[in-house]
């Protein structure tokens, strides 16, 4: 499911990514998904040293997981991530967590921001050229693919 030119994350179930369920706690996908963001920005040209050195950085303004399956401690996981939709300073991405033998586990929709902080007080500014262009690209492959039905369902219980 993955963009072409965008790399899956791979992850194991740790041992403090278990609850008291005796699976991976919700908190655990959170963390997957967002790891997987950072691997995707190093993708895009929000790397390291982009960060540094515009004092710019992603902040998350919304995120829905949808939970399909229990992950264990030790389970493979992999997250595929697709750019939905991107605009000047915001891109809306879909990732979607597969175990080993690629059964849906969950998925992720996440509105991030491109925030500069070198004034010393966070604003939200534009992406560099550079990274607008490929998220622009990335959004088109998106488009041209089968869409999951849940991305139009809202959250609630009508």
């Amino acid at each position: 499911m993955s963009a072409p030119d965008l790399p899956a994350s791979r992850f194991r179930v740790l041992s403090d990514w278990v609850d008291y369920n005796g699976h991976m706690g919700d908190f655990a996908y959170g963390t997957a998904f967002s790891r997987s963001v950072t691997a995707v920005m190093e993708e895009i040209g929000l790397d390291v040293a982009y960060r540094r050195a515009a004092q710019a950085t992603l902040y998350t303004l919304e995120m829905r997981i949808g939970y399909q399956r229990e992950c264990h401690e030790g389970d493979a996981l992999v997250v595929e991530t697709r750019v939905q939709d991107a605009n000047a300073k915001r891109m809306h991405l879909y990732q979607e967590m597969r175990s080993g033998d690629g059964t849906l586990l969950a998925w992720c929709e996440q509105v991030l921001l491109h925030v500069a902080r070198d004034t010393g007080t966070p604003r939200a500014a534009p992406f560099p050229p550079a990274t607008a262009e490929r998220l622009a690209r990335l959004s088109d492959q998106f488009q041209q693919a089968e869409r999951p039905a849940w991305l139009e369902r809202r959250t609630g219980l009508g």
